[in-house]
């Protein structure tokens, strides 16, 4: 059985970025931890075991954003939350020069 599991939060992007920086350095964390397929647009997105895990941010004002991140797929709850986890840390662990 197919499900989908999310997370959100507010985020502030940093002063010396824009937006795209963000979503480049989630594509890049993506596929230094083993997801395929890693593809960025309107969001970011990449599959790992049985799911397909995506980052949207939605605009709200200044540079505050909605950060939203998802994992659909044929797994369990604890594998879903595992891999929204790892997109956290890896959106946590961002660094821009």
């Amino acid at each position: 059985m197919a499900g989908l599991w999310w997370k959100w939060s507010e985020y502030a992007v940093p002063e010396s970025v824009d937006i795209g920086n963000v979503y480049d350095g989630i594509a890049s964390g993506l596929s230094g931890a083993g997801y395929t397929g890693v593809n960025h647009g309107a969001d970011v997105h990449g599959s790992k075991g049985n799911f397909l895990v995506a980052v949207v941010f939605l605009f709200i004002s200044n540079r505050n954003f909605w950060q939203i991140i998802a994992a659909g797929g044929g797994g369990s709850e604890a594998e879903a939350q595992g891999y929204l986890n790892e997109v956290q840390t890896i959106i946590n662990n961002l660094r821009f020069l």
